[in-house]
């Protein structure tokens, strides 16, 4: 990576552990979207999901279910950023739902840019399976 490159990724550094990073895991299913804010020992600090948000059956797994949820997760981000040092913020993406998508978009608006800031790292940890269970026996006729 270029010394350009390193510039404009926010908080990294190349002396900085990212084992300090506060996560924010988002898990994004078909049916719901819940975002978890943890401290680097791994305690919750937070979180919130589409039924939290005021959403009610499928709309939790809305878009704009993830998008409420994205803005209320960032606002307990905002309050223990003035609380205590936040080095940086690892932010972990599981699963293929509509929140995910909308969580990701909610950091490049305005609402996001203070949480933007400490982001260091983003990881999808969604398990793809390889191979898969054995299948059904042929069909004989």
């Amino acid at each position: 990576m270029g010394a350009a490159v390193l510039e404009r990724i926010g908080n990294t550094a190349k002396n900085r552990d990212p084992t300090n990073d506060h996560r924010l895991c988002v898990f994004s299913s078909r049916n719901n979207t819940i975002l978890t804010f943890t401290r680097p020992s791994g305690t919750v600090i937070s979180w919130t999901s589409g039924g939290r948000a005021g959403f009610k059956k499928v709309q939790r797994s809305s878009y704009e279910a993830g998008y409420a949820c994205a803005l209320k997760i960032f606002e307990e981000v905002k309050r223990v950023r003035n609380e205590e040092k936040i080095e940086g913020l690892h932010v972990l993406f599981k699963g293929f739902g509509q929140g995910r998508e909308a969580v990701f978009r909610a950091l490049l608006t305005s609402d996001g840019a203070l949480v933007k800031e400490l982001v260091t790292r983003l990881t999808d940890t969604t398990p793809i399976k390889i191979g898969g269970t054995r299948a059904k026996k042929a069909r004989r006729l």
